[in-house]
């Protein structure tokens, strides 16, 4: 089956875009897109990064779409322009034809770096992988169970399981809380309703420690969070000696969630900063233990992160994280795709939890 692959124009193409994404998704899903897609034309930061998508078209109908997420990295201090692919749908009508490979493989044909296809299903993986990107040493995702019974009433266990694991999820909890209250107790936190650009330099310089990490600007911060069009994100301050050592960005489960779990979608502090990433986070769990939820998820590629996770009782979860990356090999050594340290990565730098909320 041979259709046109296009640069995706609003004007010309958004209603039969957003009709074929109903029709794929359905109603409800399409509307959150919709909203999204849209911010993603009008004020994401890199959206005149044309082109944002490709759409198959077979006449005046959509049947496949990638979208492309611009991005700047700091690569050793150096900052890299970069894109993240998302998105990828074909219309089941023509399920076997090939769309998904042709649609990917004109990605990667572009030529520029796309430094994580991530969280994505393994079909989709599977395509991305045939059409040239490289796959990466798979990212761990480390929850925190906050209410023990709802945990394993969800996961439907045996009633002597059950009961072996409630007790043992029971007695991390109690532990992960006495711990938090200690860090809290210690902590000097701000709150931050919006990012200021004036600390933009103080960014940079606690990104300057990681080999490769996602430049995080106000710009970009603010759009990604701040005024998201219906998600509701908390970011945190951290001080020390009054001064701005990092910030963390979280949120309680969207309204309705069948699983009421947190989610850790953004940190930076200085690499090896383990005290104030961990008081962060000892926030965060207090405040989610208060809003009764059942569970916290975060990811991070920092072994000292994961190292201060394991302390408050978090634990890596079994889901298999693809990661995928393409247009690497001039830009990054080869050895970066196997080892994460060289990486500052969170679940934010992912388009998942910004579509569905559901990560």
């Amino acid at each position: 089956m041979t259709l046109p692959v296009v640069p995706y124009e609003p004007a010309q193409h958004a209603d039969a875009l957003f009709r074929f994404i109903a029709k794929v998704l359905g109603e409800e899903a399409c509307a959150k897109r919709r909203r999204v897609i849209e911010t993603m034309h009008t004020t994401m930061p890199g959206h005149d990064r044309f082109p944002l998508r490709h759409v198959i078209v077979d006449g005046d109908k959509v049947a496949g779409t990638l979208g492309y997420m611009p991005a700047d990295f700091w690569i050793d201090g150096k900052r890299v322009a970069a894109r993240f692919t998302h998105d990828l749908l074909v219309d089941p009508e023509y399920r076997g034809g090939g769309l998904g490979r042709v649609i990917v493989d004109n990605a990667r044909a572009l030529g520029d770096f796309f430094p994580g296809g991530m969280w994505m299903t393994d079909p989709c993986r599977k395509i991305h992988v045939t059409c040239g990107f490289d796959e990466a040493t798979p990212l761990v995702a480390y929850s925190l169970v906050l209410n023990p019974a709802a945990f394993v009433a969800r996961r439907g266990m045996t009633e002597l399981m059950g009961i072996a694991s409630r007790a043992a999820l029971s007695a991390t909890r109690l532990l992960a809380m006495r711990r938090a209250r200690r860090e809290a107790a210690r902590a000097t936190l701000r709150e931050l309703p919006r990012f200021d650009p004036a600390l933009d330099g103080v960014w940079e310089k606690l990104a300057s420690g990681y080999g490769i990490t996602r430049v995080r600007d106000a710009a970009y911060l603010n759009w990604k969070y701040s005024d998201h069009p219906w998600l509701a994100y908390r970011s945190l301050l951290a001080l020390r000696g009054g001064e701005p050592a990092g910030f963390l960005v979280w949120r309680l489960a969207p309204p309705g969630a069948a699983e009421k779990r947190v989610v850790v979608a953004d940190f930076l502090v200085a690499k090896n900063d383990a005290a104030s990433f961990r008081q962060m986070i000892a926030r965060v769990i207090l405040d989610a233990e208060s809003a009764g939820m059942e569970s916290l998820s975060m990811v991070t590629t920092q072994p000292w992160a994961a190292t201060a996770l394991r302390a408050f009782g978090f634990l890596p979860r079994a889901e298999h994280n693809s990661w995928v990356v393409a247009g690497w090999q001039k830009v990054i050594p080869a050895e970066w795709l196997r080892d994460t340290d060289a990486w500052h990565v969170c679940l934010g730098d992912s388009d998942g939890d910004l579509w569905t909320g559901s990560i």
